[in-house]
């Protein structure tokens, strides 16, 4: 994918590049435009339609495109704590499963997509917000593969959210996979275009004081639309990711630490430039999240944000070119153009 700038101020970077001729003609277009709207003539929707946009109405996916059913990233609500479910061609992947009580709501969740047992999981750390609810998933629904970090011997944790995820996974019948950067897992094929996903990070023998840059991060790619998921990296972990030399060039970022003002750095993004994020947070939360100095970077490079603490669950479809984003709690969708511009 080409990789994009930065966006600038829009008003002023046209005036002084553009020739006065062009700009006089696109600010007459501009009130012409205006003015049909005004009168009715021309509705947003037309406009929406001209370029390629068509909004949709279902929060559940009725509407969707036939062609884009068949690949989506749902971002669960689990209040402050992260829980991603992605479809692909009758596989399915399962990223976290927030606190504990949000267990049940995970496992109802999966089921209602009519899953009865997981292709992947993968617990990028354990800490409870991310795995709290992980040992409810593995015993009711389980997974063929399960991946999580390997993690040095004085940062494995002994809380009973830890030990009853192992005890799970240990009593139905399965195994741990350590993440392994550089993997790549072909997930399936749709249309004839390969839907993978690569692990990123961490690499072996990562050696983090901070358990969260320990995070399973991975991209998931389908055709031109790409998917960024970092766990709760810190700017210790992302600067190590950067480092590795990984493509992060991608569509959608799965916006690292509910929006921690210490993620999403700017070098992260620069390398990123994502034309969609999205955030999983409380309402109302202890922490602040997201944070004010995280957003404002993350508006530098985009105007779709979405986040859980106000939409709820998050669904995104995709054709391979474009991206549906369905709100469920307001039942608002719109789709994007994928042009790199």
């Amino acid at each position: 994918m080409a990789k994009r700038k930065r966006k600038t101020e829009p008003i002023t970077t046209l005036l002084r590049i553009l020739p006065t001729a062009i700009t006089i003609m696109l600010l007459c277009a501009g009130i012409c435009l205006g003015a049909l709207m005004e009168t009715g003539l021309v509705s947003l929707t037309d406009i929406q339609d001209s370029l390629g946009i068509a909004p949709v109405q279902s929060s559940t996916g009725e509407n969707v495109p036939e062609k884009a059913r068949d690949f989506s990233v749902h971002v669960i609500d689990v209040g402050q704590g992260d829980s991603s479910l992605i479809l692909a061609g009758g596989k399915s992947i399962l990223i976290d499963a927030g606190e504990k009580e949000y267990g049940e709501s995970v496992v109802s969740y999966i089921r209602q997509k009519g899953i009865s047992r997981l292709d992947y999981i993968i617990a990028t750390h354990p800490h409870s917000d991310h795995i709290g609810g992980m040992a409810e998933v593995v015993s009711e629904i389980g997974a063929d593969k399960i991946i999580v970090p390997r993690l040095p011997d004085e940062l494995v944790p002994t809380t009973r959210v830890y030990e009853d995820f192992l005890e799970a996974v240990k009593d139905g019948g399965m195994k741990l996979t350590a993440a392994k950067a550089g993997h790549i897992y072909r997930i399936c094929e749709i249309g004839g275009l390969p839907v993978d996903m690569t692990v990123l990070a961490p690499k072996e023998n990562a050696d983090f004081e901070d358990l969260n840059d320990h995070s399973v991060c991975v991209r998931l790619d389908f055709n031109r639309i790409s998917w960024l998921f970092t766990g709760d990296l810190s700017k210790e972990g992302e600067r190590a990711l950067l480092n590795s030399g990984a493509d992060i060039d991608v569509t959608a970022y799965k916006v690292g630490h509910h929006g921690s003002s210490g993620s999403s750095t700017e070098e992260l993004l620069n390398e990123m430039t994502p034309r969609l994020c999205v955030i999983s947070c409380g309402e109302g939360n202890s922490y602040g999240h997201p944070h004010e100095e995280a957003m404002e970077r993350l508006e530098g490079y985009t105007d779709s944000i979405y986040r859980t603490d106000i939409s709820s669950t998050l669904s995104f479809y995709s054709d391979g070119e474009k991206i549906y984003v369905s709100k469920t709690s307001s039942g608002e969708s719109e789709d994007m153009n994928n042009d790199d511009s």
